[in-house]
């Protein structure tokens, strides 16, 4: 729910770098032009188009080089508001913003409530050893889950932890209630457009008057703080591109989070969750031929992470946003800020604004914390932020968007409906 030092421009489309294995005498990847990318990997453009025609073809047919988003996965991106009575509700939650997209909840129906529960089979006990962000996952299922809900003309009472079973996250009544508002309408019809965006940012500044506009009428228990003042923005990307780098070079950490990518189609329709090459913000070229080559390994993948999170998510981040709460390991306080997050993004997407959930400094305070390790970024974070690590509950990049993100897989509605 998350992923960035130095700021610099944005690289063009057409620079890429490779993934760690050719460097110079000081350890530094050199950079490569798509076609030099190309040759370096032994697959000049001849390669392509002749010696290896036929496989490429059936790779490229098989992992959906040609045709994106359009799958089963991402039906329920496409279809949620046919969903049948409440079932429509839990379609709406099953959309929202979660950690590495590990879909951490279900739902169970009544004649006029819906239950929430956390799965713990989806979890990411490295990453996420505390549950933060799988919890505050579920905050921000159940802000969709209202959103959609006030859309219908209901009214949603929200009652978390209702009972003394810690993965019973939320009881949720719902009864008939006034005509959504213009602005209710507005947040619904942005569930559907609500993605992650990983891709660059243009340099259009977002005025100070719209990102306070992004948490009017949010849910209360959680506050959200801007960082602006490029000097803060630049350390906290320098923070950010350390804590990537820390993670990728966690050997468990790494493993952990290279087990929910979902590199091609067939995977992608067999597991519905996850991240995939669709949703990493690439251009057509690179994203086209990501798809054609053979499935990279997690080196290679953490080699991309890291320069992406350098190159291009902090380097053209135009705000942070902290959700800051009294207590990071106060349960009730990680649904609110999840309900927050959620809200906030829906807002950004009305507004024409990208969001990028980037968490990997607070999951690198927990990872530390965990090890008994020495804590190397929480003086730098509270610096940096003015918000002390203990009161972080996630962060996100805005700006407005270079390119068009990318829709994440969905499990549908019967996968996630239980009985209790």
């Amino acid at each position: 729910m998350i992923e960035p030092a130095g700021h610099r421009p944005d690289p063009p489309d057409d620079r890429l770098q490779d993934d760690g294995g050719d460097t110079t005498s000081h350890g530094m990847a050199r950079r490569l032009s798509r076609r030099r990318m190309l040759k370096s990997a032994g697959i000049g453009a001849a390669a392509v188009l002749l010696g290896s025609a036929a496989a490429t073809g059936v790779r490229a047919q098989t992992n959906g080089v040609w045709v994106r988003e359009h799958g089963d996965a991402y039906a329920l991106w496409r279809d949620w508001q046919a969903a049948p009575g409440l079932e429509k509700l839990v379609a709406a939650g099953s959309l929202a913003a979660n950690p590495h997209n590990i879909q951490p909840w279900s739902f169970a129906l009544g004649a006029n409530s819906i239950e929430v529960y956390s799965d713990p089979a989806r979890a990411m006990p490295v990453s996420d050893s505390s549950g933060r962000e799988r919890i505050a996952g579920c905050g921000c299922a159940i802000e969709n889950l209202v959103v959609a809900a006030r859309s219908e003309d209901l009214d949603a009472a929200v009652t978390a932890w209702p009972d003394t079973d810690p993965e019973h996250i939320a009881h949720i009544d719902l009864a008939p209630g006034g005509p959504a508002t213009a602005r209710e309408q507005e947040l619904a019809s942005a569930i559907a457009g609500r993605h992650t965006n990983r891709g660059p940012f243009s340099r259009r500044p977002v005025t100070s008057d719209v990102l306070e506009s992004l948490a009017a009428d949010a849910p209360a228990g959680a506050e959200l703080a801007w960082v602006t003042d490029p000097g803060r923005i630049s350390a906290l990307g320098d923070l950010y591109v350390a804590a990537t780098r820390s993670i990728t070079e966690d050997e468990q950490m790494s493993t952990e989070a290279f087990s929910w990518f979902r590199n091609d189609l067939a995977d992608v329709e067999r597991h519905r969750d996850g991240l995939t090459l669709n949703c990493q913000g690439l251009d057509g070229f690179t994203l086209a031929m990501a798809k054609i080559l053979p499935a990279q390994s997690r080196r290679f993948g953490d080699a991309f992470w890291l320069r992406t999170t350098r190159d291009t998510h902090t380097a053209t981040a135009s705000a942070y946003g902290i959700v800051r709460v009294s207590d990071v390991e106060d349960a009730h306080d990680r649904l609110a800020g999840g309900r927050l997050l959620e809200h906030v993004h829906l807002a950004a997407t009305a507004a024409g604004l990208a969001v990028q959930h980037m968490n990997q400094v607070g999951e690198r305070i927990t990872r530390e914390a965990a090890l008994r390790a020495t804590d190397r970024f929480g003086a730098g974070w509270a610096d940096a932020t003015g918000i002390a690590p203990g009161q972080s509950l996630l962060g996100f990049r805005i700006g407005y968007p270079g390119r068009v993100a990318g829709p994440s897989p969905r499990r549908p509605v019967s996968d996630v409906l239980v009985t209790r």
